[in-house]
């Protein structure tokens, strides 16, 4: 490698990148994609599984009530899901919750002929139920089942879900509300733990107690509601406060894969504009999530103006003389300017 490749390597890195050397002045137009949306400090994400009556009891309107968000797993060949499908096909993804794929029976697989019903008919109900781009992707959860009731290979499980473009949520292990964790402090220590290491963490809950109405009987490991509602509280507080972000499983996961592969061009910085290039190589098929982008303006900017592709941001200045703002990483020309006033 020659010296001047080097040097001249070394001289883009100091005006792009998006992290400080020790000591060094941030400059005019540096921009850093944030780690996670509205640079929050980590990521938490509450899934629901096997579409249990109390998903649309009491799960659901607690979280709505908080402008909270979950997954919720579903099985649409559930007895369960059948009789409240009018909820599942009309109200909780218009009240902003996400689905995932549980299989449609959560009975196993007999053989890949099965599977492929069990698993790829539920992504197809789900992505026909949801208005959305037709191979978007879809969050899977494996369903517990007995070992002699899944008759197919990992291999062609990953190849199932590459068919039918569906990424594996974490595992349960660990996790599991009442299973593994029984206390509000034990779960919110998850959610302190990502804090922590800014990084992502997760709570899988199975039914949820209900009070009213009294069918007789508590779905599966029901979740009491006095441990519940003050989990819900106490996370929406840590959002609230801007340390979380409670999102669903695939956003947290396009955002990750998007982020991880981001590009940031400063095409120009100056006291009147700035002009930035941001891209990623992550497909932008099934990868199309707004990133959350944090950007130094001059000093004496107030209020900015955002313009990407023909739509406009207003947004305020930072005490750091920073501005936050959310674009797609399209590669195609974002202006800053001082907003006039």
């Amino acid at each position: 490698m020659s010296r001047s490749f080097f040097f001249a390597t070394t001289v883009l890195c100091l005006l792009f990148c998006s992290s400080l050397l020790p000591g060094q002045t941030p400059q005019v137009g540096e921009t850093r994609v944030a780690k996670w949306k509205d640079d929050r400090k980590a990521a938490f994400l509450l899934m629901f599984d096997d579409s249990w009556p109390s998903h649309v009891q009491v799960a659901a309107p607690e979280l709505v009530k908080r402008g909270l968000v979950a997954t919720f797993y579903i099985n649409p060949g559930k007895g369960e899901y059948l009789k409240f499908a009018t909820d599942w096909q009309e109200k909780l993804w218009k009240q902003g919750m996400v689905y995932g794929n549980h299989t449609m029976t959560h009975k196993g697989v007999k053989d890949l002929e099965n599977a492929e019903w069990e698993i790829g008919e539920c992504a197809r109900i789900i992505r026909e139920m949801v208005p959305g781009k037709a191979e978007r992707l879809v969050s899977y959860g494996q369903p517990g089942v007995d070992k002699d009731a899944w008759n197919i290979t990992p291999a062609q499980l990953e190849e199932l879900l590459k068919k039918h473009h569906m990424i594996d949520r974490p595992p349960f292990t660990g996790h599991g509300a009442v299973y593994h964790l029984k206390t509000t402090e034990e779960m919110l220590a998850l959610a302190d733990k990502a804090i922590a290491s800014g990084g992502m963490e997760y709570l899988v809950v199975h039914g949820v107690e209900r009070t009213t109405p009294r069918l007789g009987y508590q779905d599966f490991w029901p979740l009491p509601q006095a441990v519940f509602f003050p989990l819900l509280d106490a996370l929406k507080e840590r959002s609230d406060r801007g340390d979380l972000w409670i999102t669903d499983h695939i956003s947290q996961h396009q955002y990750e894969t998007e982020r991880n592969a981001a590009v940031t061009k400063v095409v120009e910085a100056g006291e009147k504009a700035i002009k930035l290039q941001l891209t990623t190589t992550a497909d932008p098929k099934y990868y199309d999530l707004p990133l959350t982008w944090v950007t130094r303006v001059p000093a004496g900017w107030k209020k900015v103006k955002v313009v990407h592709e023909g739509k406009e941001q207003k947004v305020s200045v930072q005490p750091d003389h920073t501005v936050r703002f959310d674009a797609l990483p399209d590669g195609k020309l974002l202006l800053l300017q001082q907003e006039d006033g």
